[in-house]
């Protein structure tokens, strides 16, 4: 089964990826992780070593400061490569960590041609089920402590709070939209802990376990005997 998970920045998809791979292990599946960042990995990607030499950091601000459709082709890029891998990974549970749907909405917001846009989603390999986690612009940000790129603001250089708020709260406009029409899970991702259970919740009858499983019970003690009384 392949999960795609997506939402906004700073939604906790990661953590969420984290306890996720806990709790499936503990039900006795097979788990992998598939994103598009690990195209850094020359042993997982080996068709992306051309970037070799450069950093996650890097690149980000390389990807904020494309034209599109330039940045939407990349992007794109990115998105199928990590698609179809995760299509070709073996494993009861495969999560593709990251989606086409975030940079989707920004780029459409950015004047990209929806065409493009829609050519791109059409031709990724497919997902049994899409996960969206959904968290305020404002928590996102508190999340964050300040550690964000130009591209979650908008393009903004400056990386201004006011410009990651306005426009996170566009971006997340229109995939709460897209959300609703294409009957997505949506998981409230304000505290940890409640979004890790309500995917659990979601995913547990897909995959034929227990939402919470019972630790296992322990064999039951062989009855004391008593020893024969010496002579």
């Amino acid at each position: 089964m392949i999960v795609a998970m997506d939402g906004p920045d700073g939604a906790g998809k990661s953590t969420q990826v984290k306890r996720l791979q806990s709790w499936a292990e503990g039900q006795g599946l097979s788990f992998r992780v598939v994103g598009k960042w690990q195209v850094f990995a020359e042993s997982e990607v080996p068709q992306a070593r051309f970037l070799r030499g450069t950093t996650l950091d890097e690149l980000r601000v390389c990807i904020a400061e494309m034209p599109n459709p330039a940045r939407m082709l990349f992007l794109g890029w990115l998105n199928t490569l990590a698609a179809e891998r995760a299509r070709a990974a073996e494993a009861d549970l495969v999560v593709l960590d990251g989606y086409w749907v975030k940079h989707a909405a920004t780029e459409l917001l950015a004047g990209c041609p929806q065409e493009l846009v829609d050519a791109i989603v059409h031709a990724m390999a497919p997902v049994d089920s899409v996960v969206f986690f959904d968290v305020t612009p404002e928590e996102a940000l508190r999340r964050k402590k300040g550690d964000i790129t130009p591209y979650e603001c908008g393009r903004d250089p400056e990386c201004r709070p006011e410009s990651f708020l306005s426009h996170q709260a566009a971006v997340r406009e229109v995939m709460l939209d897209w959300a609703a029409r294409r009957g997505w899970d949506v998981v409230r991702a304000n505290t940890a802990e409640a979004a890790a259970q309500q995917l659990r919740k979601l995913l547990a009858p897909k995959l034929g376990v227990e939402v919470n499983p019972r630790p296992a019970e322990a064999a039951p003690r062989p009855a004391a005997v008593d020893a024969p009384a010496g002579h």
